[in-house]
């Protein structure tokens, strides 16, 4: 059987790769992917920004385009987050490597392969439910022209692509350019947000697995049947477990300090920008739903909304599992026979009840990713929703 580690591996490799992100790319074709992607983003990017210089529209339609405007630049720092952290990728790829290498032979190995299979089946889901999602997306985007074929009328339907660009071109004659726009941005974004969110949630997983493994190295330090073992080798068996448990926890808090270093300054700007767009989003809704006269405007804000709101959903909950796991360490110091050990051994439980503490997920000294951050978030989205809609009435 294939260590889900390594097949999680794999198809981090696949992606990365396809996107211009893998670490160990040839200099020569990273360059030339980074030239493609970074022409489509500025393209779509650039396209979206002239219609509010080109074309005046009322409040709904600023506020729409602007939430699109949003998506777009959350996509691209989400891209442009990994490409210039190409170094912490490739620590984080080494990081786990070792840590399957060091529990190689021992029962750690079936924590890792639990934790890791759950990231590896979303992984598989997230990526089947995105390639079905682009062909839903481009069948609702070619309803005009799939209708004018089945059910044919005296004129052609009207054609019009979901997001507002402007090419230059009458859209309508030229509708095919503005949907492979579309669709060349939506897919490289979408593509960009599965691969390195997917990323994100094998290396959680991965820092969650190796907590649960210090937890169960310092539970099965001192009992009935390490007590059971003569004086020195009870000593130097409680000692080795200690020893690598600390070491475990201090080289695993380490790397995690080190990853929000390198992300900070992309995902805390990333956060604010989703709380904005998502305040639009709900705009956005609340007038298509109070006019009652576009089921298709409905139906594309309600499939945003839950994009964000399983997006930010999905990366609280994986906070609040990362500190969970940081928290059941130090009960598990607690929860050990440690008060009927050797006196050193006390010694060393003592340092360690009042050395090991929490670890939380904390974005720009303010926000703490977490269940209750998510509900601050969906609270402040509200509020500024409630704002526009006061201003606007």
């Amino acid at each position: 059987m294939v260590f889900a580690g390594e097949r999680c591996f794999m198809l981090h490799r696949i992606l990365l790769i396809a996107m211009g992100l893998w670490p160990y790319q040839k200099p020569l074709i990273w360059k030339i992917q980074a030239v493609f992607f970074f022409s489509a983003y500025c393209s779509i990017l650039f396209s979206q920004l002239l219609m509010f210089a080109t074309i005046a529209c009322n409040i709904d339609c600023t506020l729409k385009r602007f939430s699109y405007v949003c998506i777009t630049i959350a996509c691209i720092m989400s891209y442009y987050s990994f490409y210039f952290n190409s170094e912490i990728v490739k620590k984080a790829l080494q990081h786990m490597q070792l840590d399957w290498k060091m529990f190689e032979n021992s029962d750690a190995m079936k924590i890792f392969e639990e934790y890791l299979f759950e990231s590896y089946i979303f992984m598989i889901s997230a990526n089947i439910l995105g390639a079905v999602s682009g062909v839903f997306f481009m069948t609702i985007e070619c309803r005009s022209i799939i209708l004018d074929v089945i059910v044919p009328i005296n004129k052609s339907r009207p054609r019009k692509v979901e997001m507002d660009l402007e090419l230059f071109v009458d859209e309508e004659q030229y509708f095919f350019l503005y949907l492979a726009q579309e669709l060349l941005g939506i897919g490289i974004s979408a593509w960009s947000l599965v691969t390195t969110g997917t990323f994100l949630i094998t290396i959680v997983k991965h820092l969650c697995a190796t907590y649960k493994i210090v937890s169960y190295l310092i539970q099965n330090t001192v009992t009935i049947h390490t007590l059971q073992l003569p004086i020195v080798q009870r000593i130097q068996y409680m000692q080795r477990n200690i020893c690598l448990s600390v070491y475990i926890h201090r080289r695993t808090l380490e790397f995690c300090k080190c990853l929000l270093l390198s992300f900070e300054m992309w995902y805390f700007p990333l956060l604010v920008i989703c709380i904005l767009s998502l305040s639009c989003l709900l705009f956005r809704l609340y007038n298509a739903i109070m006019q009652f006269n576009d089921l298709h405007d409905i139906l594309m804000s309600c499939v945003f909304l839950l994009c964000y709101l399983i997006y930010m959903l999905m990366s609280n909950f994986l906070g609040q599992s990362y500190t969970e796991h940081s928290v059941k360490i130090l009960e598990s110091t607690y929860d050990t026979l440690w008060y009927i050990a050797p006196l050193p051994i006390q010694k060393l439980f003592l340092i360690m009840h009042k050395s090991i503490k929490s670890h939380k997920v904390v974005l720009g000294s303010l926000f703490v990713a977490s269940i209750e951050g998510f509900s601050t978030l969906i609270t402040t989205a509200v509020s500024y929703f409630t704002f526009m809609r006061a201003v606007r009435t």
